[in-house]
């Protein structure tokens, strides 16, 4: 019989952990793996980076004195209207600035961009975005106080406005901290009361119109007070 010595057996694995470094060390680093990219999930204010609607959008933001803001909107709304334009006009009087989001065909969207950009004593952001239908040729004039309330009206099948449903109190009240009621008198049209600060509900109103990730209502309409 063999009498166990742990001398020998330490040498004896030293000798193995030596040369399992060695050609390690020789065989070098292991290949990087390629990172594989993260799931992209479009939810809430995420969503403005997938279009959903044809055409292009455009907003732009026009600040500087009332008596040049005042010609220069009427007649980027007239400049719109003319083209078959669609959109709205967003008014922050105690800040002396403007807002027009318009859609449609991308030529014609230059035009009014460059209409705009042209105006003395106003200075014009523009900032491209992606469309969200939802508005008439009319261009109606909101004008945002620090806080308002709104009534939307969400037109679409049931299993869309279920869906809508699923994501209203993380949309509204907890990312956007809004006020919300909500009525389902009718499968296919869902009714919302909100009412909170003006810049997150206008937000709000814009993520109605994408609709939550995978569904769009067909219609939303949207009363401002």
């Amino acid at each position: 019989a063999h009498r166990f010595r742990p001398s020998l057996w330490k040498y004896t694995m030293t000798g193995c952990l030596f040369a399992l470094c060695a050609s390690v060390a020789l065989a070098g680093p292991p290949p990087l793996l390629a990172a594989r990219a993260p799931s992209v999930v479009m939810g809430g204010m995420e969503q403005k980076l997938t279009p959903l609607a044809s055409g292009n959008r455009v907003s732009l933001q026009l600040s500087g004195p009332t008596a040049s803001l005042e010609p220069l909107a009427q007649s980027c709304v007239g400049m719109a209207r003319s083209a078959g334009l669609t959109g709205i006009v967003y008014s922050l009087e105690r800040l002396a600035r403007l807002e027009i989001v318009a859609e449609g065909g991308r030529e014609h969207l230059d035009a009014l961009v460059d209409h705009a950009a042209a105006a003395a004593d106003v200075e014009c952001k523009v900032e491209w975005q992606a469309p969200v239908g939802g508005y008439d040729e009319a261009f109606p004039l909101v004008t945002l106080r620090p806080q308002m309330s709104a009534v939307l009206g969400v037109h679409g099948d049931k299993r869309t406005l279920d869906y809508y449903t699923r994501h209203l109190q993380v949309e509204a009240v907890f990312n956007r901290g809004l006020k919300l009621a909500s009525e389902r008198k009718d499968p296919t049209l869902l009714s919302l009361r909100l009412s909170g600060d003006s810049a997150r509900l206008k937000s709000f109103v814009r993520w109605a119109q994408r609709g939550p990730p995978l569904e769009r209502a067909e219609r939303v309409v949207v009363t401002w007070s």
